[in-house]
């Protein structure tokens, strides 16, 4: 059914997706679970190796994962776990559906829902393998001013980028939305920051709407009791635990130097203004001080990954993009 299927929210990190997620995991229907990182731990290295034909390599994939600090909130029953998929590899059921699977419905049915959601910002780049793995999933992808996206990420102490890598990243984060949209259609749906955090309550009926189920009041008030992470682990979250505050967004007009504000007009420009963002008219940009801080690998990356994904290819496994469709039966392409 659809109204059923799984949601992943996905997004730049820093966008916004823990609010998102929480908001919908307010709803009575909806239970999102920590960032599981699913596809990164597990479904790559097995993709770019044996698959599920060698049961050591799948279990030390399995127990590596277990070891990572965001999912230990689940409490997850590790052997307990690992005795059920190894049935299940046994009797040649096992797949990336069925573990996943697994794992969030036990999670939802714990919280009484019926829907199972997953949030793992860096999972927007695997967007092709979910659809792969779960054709019926929704995806909602969230989108924030870049140059507030930036100002977030110096905060943070995993932050490696500057100004220019930033903008790069984030432009072709929207170079990859618009694909996906075109080929994930309904099943792909986005929001920015700006609208949820000024008019909460409208964002999230239209969400609500576009995932066919109703828009619940209580979702505004719920979404702060029940934190998606380790405080202790995550402090940088501590935000999405208060109520929602308007003032936080363009903090870059008073916060960031002229010339940074020029780098992300002239990388990102374009794209600024496809989402309704400003783009100051005079702005300082010298572009031998920003490409040197450019990380080249970084940019044969994404170039890869934009010719992979535009010929309709999975970024990591360079394999044929098979077709997600319509209720209709109808393929999207």
């Amino acid at each position: 059914m659809k109204d059923t299927a799984p949601i992943f929210v996905v997004g730049m990190p820093r966008s916004g997706t823990t609010l998102l997620a929480s908001l919908l995991s307010a709803h009575s229907a909806i239970a999102v679970g920590p960032e599981t990182n699913y596809f990164s731990r597990v479904w790559k290295p097995l993709a770019r190796g044996p698959g599920f034909r060698d049961w050591d390599v799948v279990e030390a994939t399995m127990v590596q994962w277990f070891k990572k600090p965001t999912l230990q909130p689940m409490n997850l029953p590790r052997q307990q776990l690992l005795d059920t998929f190894r049935a299940a590899w046994e009797r040649g059921k096992l797949t990336h559906r069925f573990i996943l699977s697994h794992i969030m419905e036990q999670h939802a049915e714990k919280r009484g829902r019926a829907i199972w959601g997953e949030k793992t910002p860096e999972h927007f780049m695997y967007v092709p393998a979910i659809k792969r793995v779960f054709p019926d999933a929704r995806i909602v992808a969230i989108i924030r001013d870049p140059r507030d996206v930036h100002l977030s990420l110096l905060q943070v102490p995993w932050n490696r980028g500057n100004a220019f890598n930033h903008a790069f990243q984030w432009r072709q984060y929207q170079v990859l939305s618009h694909r996906y949209k075109t080929l994930y259609k309904d099943d792909y749906l986005t929001t920015r920051f700006e609208d949820l955090i000024t008019d909460p309550g409208s964002e999230m009926k239209r969400l609500a709407a576009d995932l066919q189920l109703s828009f619940e009041d209580n979702m505004l008030v719920r979404y702060r009791q029940e934190p998606l992470f380790d405080p202790k682990q995550e402090p940088w979250k501590q935000r999405t635990t208060t109520a929602i505050d308007a003032s936080n967004a363009y903090k870059w007009r008073t916060r960031m130097a002229d010339e940074e504000i020029g780098i992300f007009s002239f990388v990102c420009g374009s794209y600024l203004k496809r989402h309704g963002y400003e783009v100051p008219g005079e702005s300082r940009f010298h572009s031998k001080e920003a490409l040197a801080g450019l990380d080249r690998r970084a940019l044969l990356w994404w170039a890869r990954t934009r010719w992979r994904v535009s010929r309709n290819r999975d970024p990591w496994t360079d394999q044929p993009i098979e077709w997600s469709r319509t209720p209709s039966g109808v393929p999207i392409n």
